[in-house]
């Protein structure tokens, strides 16, 4: 089946983020890139495009290079997504990084709203579902200031119920399920209708999914490979020794949207999300006294209202106003066993958080094709810890945060083929409930950007970006003992990133005609303060501050869907850094340079797909991680972890259901997928004593 093709217009691709505007709708006021710089068009599932001066990737989840089973987590998303580290950690929860950065430095949207304002400033992307989701964008640097507090190492703006853009009007029905060889299963359904209500359209949208696994398959050797470090590989679980150890997941979840489109392009919509999960954490491989725990309930509730005014005129110009506001609620449970058969509960920790978070953007026309952009993020996080919840004495510890971001932008074009931008923000957080412990008080931030796109000939863009950015710790990171895993470190000091980048993609009809994508990005990054984990005495873990991190590095993504191979595409990404921790409160003769933990100097993917007869399409898929470092309690010093490969493979085939001349209908075609995830069985980590699925051969169903 041809892969379909994302046709993108870089303003268009602006406005999945909040910093142009909360879910755009026609009638947008154009901005100088409209007026000045032609349309970026390009064709490809992973397709390149420019942000504000900085490097972005956009993403189908229903065109990936190798198929995932209907519905995706959104992790199945991220781990085909170019340039972005997705790494399952310890606690059983999908960290995300870019760049070098740490994971909270990362800032999630959904329909411009931030997900990784809470307790821990991440969100899990092992329990976020794609259901219903249409496209993800990741912007690897800092595009704008407008995009919320928080906001350093690229944002992942996720689409559920932002207006078409290719401004379709028409129902939609999905349904899917999907299995493995292990009976893992999903099934799924999502549609939507749109209603003409008075001089414009109400759509509704909705979906549910159910996923059900009894673990993930375990790799040729148990997972007893370079990086366990003392390990003695998993045996299997106790119920099957084919899986990995307590990887089991129940999860279901569904959203239900309704958005109303103006003809002047003004807009209202509302989106409510939720999920219910109950799962397994992977005990580590390499530690004598791994975690052995368990959610018995992970849940969250979401719901999102936005509104935007559309293209107006005012006495002054042109202008528009955007706003959104959410509130989550989520409940957590965690039990902490005395061993790997999960049978005596040692310990359990119950967390209870509760975020409001709202947002108004506005833009401006300013003489000489200029633009103003303003905005404000408000966000208060609230967490009751409960810490072993077992005991009739246990008492929740109460914890808040408020956090703040108010920015402001210009935007102006020089010449014809020339836009530059640049503005200042002030973020600020404060802690008033601290479950007895110190706070921090208030702390606030100044942070600056400028950036410039350069349309230097019709088939070349150029952009260029510097910024300077503090991050605050978040609560947890403050405050929680995990279970006594942690020492907690109420002092920890913002972080402060300093970066730089610069880059060219190749554009226009001439490239799209030739099939090409091409884009390079070279980067330099100083986070200052940066906050880092240290093994105690004790063994129990820390976070610091250290002096310094730096990373510089250069992005490569490629795509050739030549037109004389009809049906072939091919698409490649490589990212080579450089990535260095610098302590100078060592003492004098020690080396104060040293690798971070999780940050491997050289990542890759390369795909092709290849129609076979038949109607059959194939695809191919290899992911290269290059050598890293962990941390290991047990001896207290980083252990490297190996240069690793994994591949996937998968065949596909669509029919349509709906015969010649019959009109409109749903589900007009089925698709058929056939799938092996890491074909060679290859024992693979994300991080030390923690390695991904083994082979795994799956088998998908969907009609639309």
């Amino acid at each position: 089946m041809p892969r379909r093709s994302a046709r993108l217009v870089a303003p268009a691709v602006a406005a999945l983020l909040p910093a142009a505007a909360a879910a755009q709708a026609p009638g947008t006021p154009r901005d100088s890139a409209t007026r000045r710089i032609e349309p970026v068009v390009v064709t490809g599932t992973r397709a390149a495009a420019t942000v504000g001066g900085a490097g972005a990737v956009v993403v189908r989840p229903d065109s990936l290079p190798i198929p995932t089973q209907p519905a995706p987590l959104l992790e199945q998303v991220l781990r085909q997504t170019p340039f972005v580290l997705v790494r399952q950690n310890s606690r059983g929860e999908v960290e995300l990084s870019v760049r070098g950065s740490d994971s909270r430095q990362a800032s999630l949207l959904l329909d411009g709203l931030p997900l990784t304002l809470g307790w821990d400033h991440r969100t899990d992307a092992s329990l976020i579902p794609a259901t219903g989701v249409r496209r993800v964008t990741l912007v690897r640097g800092l595009s704008s200031l407008l995009t919320g507090p928080n906001a350093l190492g690229g944002v992942i703006a996720v689409e559920l119920n932002a207006a078409d853009a290719d401004g379709a009007r028409r129902p939609d029905l999905t349904l899917g399920t999907g299995i493995d060889q292990f009976s893992a299963r999903v099934l799924t359904a999502a549609g939507g209708a749109p209603v003409a209500l008075g001089s414009g359209t109400l759509t509704f949208r909705g979906g549910a999914t159910y996923r059900q696994r009894d673990g993930f398959a375990l790799s040729r050797d148990g997972g007893a490979g370079e990086g366990t470090t003392g390990g003695v590989g998993d045996p299997g679980d106790v119920r099957d020794a084919a899986l990995r150890t307590n990887t089991d997941l129940r999860q279901t979840d569904g959203f239900a949207a309704v958005r109303w489109d103006g003809a002047s392009g003004a807009y209202l919509g509302g989106t409510v999300t939720a999920y219910d999960a109950r799962r397994g954490v992977a005990p580590e491989l390499h530690v004598r006294a791994p975690r052995f725990w368990r959610y018995p309930e992970s849940s969250r509730r979401l719901g999102v209202l936005s509104a935007g005014t559309g293209d107006l005129a005012t006495p002054f110009g042109r202008g528009r106003v955007d706003a959104s506001v959410g509130a989550y609620q989520g409940d957590l449970e965690i039990e902490s066993f005395t061993n790997r058969t999960y049978s005596t509960v040692a310990s359990r920790e119950l967390g209870d958080e509760r975020t409001a978070s709202g947002r108004v953007t506005a833009a401006h026309s300013l003489p000489g094709d200029g633009q103003l952009r303003v905005g404000g993020t408000l966000a208060d996080v609230r967490y009751d810890e409960t810490l072993d919840a077992q005991l009739p004495a246990s008492v929740a510890s109460r914890y808040r945060q408020r956090l703040s971001s108010l920015g402001a932008e210009l935007e102006f074009p020089l010449l014809s083929r020339v836009l530059v931008s640049g503005g200042v923000v002030r973020d600020a957080a404060e802690t008033p409930e601290t479950g007895g412990k110190a706070s921090l008080g208030e702390l606030s931030r100044w942070g600056w950007r400028v950036g410039t796109t350069a349309a230097v000939v019709d088939q070349l863009r150029l952009h260029a970006s510097a910024s300077r950015r503090a991050r605050f710790p978040a609560l947890r990171e403050l405050y929680s003992g995990a279970l006594n895993r942690f020492d907690p470190n109420p002092t920890l000091r913002p972080e402060s990133l300093l970066g730089f980048e610069a880059g060219a993609t190749v554009v226009g009809d001439a490239a799209a005609r030739a099939g090409l994508t091409l884009q390079t990005v070279a980067f330099h990054h100083r986070l200052d303060d940066a906050v880092v984990r240290v093994t105690l005495p004790n063994r129990l873990f820390r976070r610091v501050n250290r002096d310094q991190i730096r990373s510089t590095g250069v992005e490569l993504l490629a795509g050739w869907t030549p037109a004389s191979l009809r049906g072939v595409s091919f698409t490649g990404d490589l990212l080579a850094q450089k990535v260095r921790l610098y302590d100078e409160t060592l003492p004098a003769g020690q080396p104060n340079e040293r690798r971070p933990e999780h940050q491997p100097q050289l990542r890759g993917s390369f795909d092709v797909g290849v129609p076979l007869g038949l109607g059959v399409r194939g695809s191919a898929l290899a992911r290269y991680t290059g050598r890293q470092f962990c941390q290991h309690p047990d001896l207290g010093r980083q252990v490297a972890l190996g240069a690793q490969t994994v591949g996937d493979a998968a065949l596909s085939r669509a029919w349509s259901l709906a015969p010649a001349g019959r009109g409109a209908r749903l589900l007009r075609a089925l698709r058929a997928t056939l799938a092996m995830d890491n074909v060679t069985d290859a024992t693979v980590y994300d991080q030390c004593g923690l390695p991904q699925p083994g082979r795994t051969v799956r088998f998908g169903l969907e009609l639309r």
